[in-house]
């Protein structure tokens, strides 16, 4: 694996700037490289340019939005076999950019960001969407958008009935508020990916990548309270109590309103009471 403080470096260096200028696609390639540390970085570039000359072709002349969404859908879905993967939903693999491009498969996030590079190299404004439970993208332009959703073949959706959908799946009417279909910055993004696949190293069991991903979400929003309760867990599971506490202190004074603050307080005195030397 990546030496953690080299990967840390390389990832602070990508996104530590203003959201206009952080560089999606290196800063996927790094998570990427948690996984697959000698991907091949000029395959995946390559490979996205590839497939933008091929849909720059198609829609080259094209205005009205949903013949544009659906053009796309054409060349990455019909033409190339880009598909949401439904038999192993939970691989790192759908996370990695090289193994998206190379299996041409993956979870709706990383399905959309391909989307989305694919698209904006193409000349066309192609956002992703944060809806809750699921990721879409939309194609943007004067008459507006029209949304779309890469792990189901690019299919073309209403917007009413994508509301509905999600709010059956994911809680009711009321938690889907206005702006939860704005198109989302790329830190914001970038977090979402990150938190799915720290999901899946928790499961597995993984816990040193697992770590390297809370670092990651935590560059990114350094005030992201449940973050430090998970980083203190993981460091208690690999045996370094004292970065347990010091992570589990932080999330008490981000969260002191938190349910739990009292099992973490708790937490904190019992792992003291062990003798080791808090600096």
């Amino acid at each position: 694996m990546v030496s953690s403080g080299v990967l840390q470096k390389e990832f602070d260096d990508a996104v530590m700037r203003p959201e206009s200028e952080i560089d999606l696609v290196r800063s996927w390639l790094l998570i990427s490289r948690l996984e697959y540390p000698e991907l091949d970085e000029a395959f995946c570039r390559n490979e996205l340019e590839r497939l933008s000359n091929r849909l720059k072709k198609k829609v080259s002349g094209l205005s009205d939005l949903r013949r544009i969404a659906e053009m796309m859908a054409f060349v990455l879905c019909e033409q190339e076999g880009f598909s949401g993967n439904t038999k192993d939903y939970y691989a790192p693999d759908n996370s990695c950019l090289n193994r998206v491009l190379n299996r041409k498969t993956g979870i709706p996030i990383t399905l959309g960001l391909v989307y989305m590079e694919v698209g904006r190299r193409a000349g066309l404004d192609v956002r992703g969407i944060a809806a809750p439970g699921h990721f879409i993208a939309g194609v943007y332009g004067a008459g507006g958008r029209c949304l779309m959703d890469p792990f189901y073949r690019g299919v073309v959706l209403d917007e009413n009935e994508f509301r509905r959908r999600v709010a059956v799946q994911h809680g009711g009417a009321g938690m889907f508020g206005p702006g939860l279909l704005d198109s989302a910055g790329p830190g914001a993004i970038l977090v979402r990916l990150i938190t799915n696949l720290k999901g899946i190293y928790i499961h597995m069991g993984e816990n040193v990548k697992a770590l390297q991903t809370v670092e990651w979400i935590i560059a990114l929003n350094p005030d992201a309270a449940p973050e430090y309760r998970t980083r203190g867990c993981l460091y208690e599971t690999l045996g370094v109590n004292e970065l347990a506490v010091r992570d589990w202190v932080k999330y008490v004074s981000l969260a002191p309103s938190a349910p739990d603050v009292k099992m973490v307080r708790l937490k904190i005195e019992e792992l003291r009471r062990k003798g080791f030397v808090l600096h």
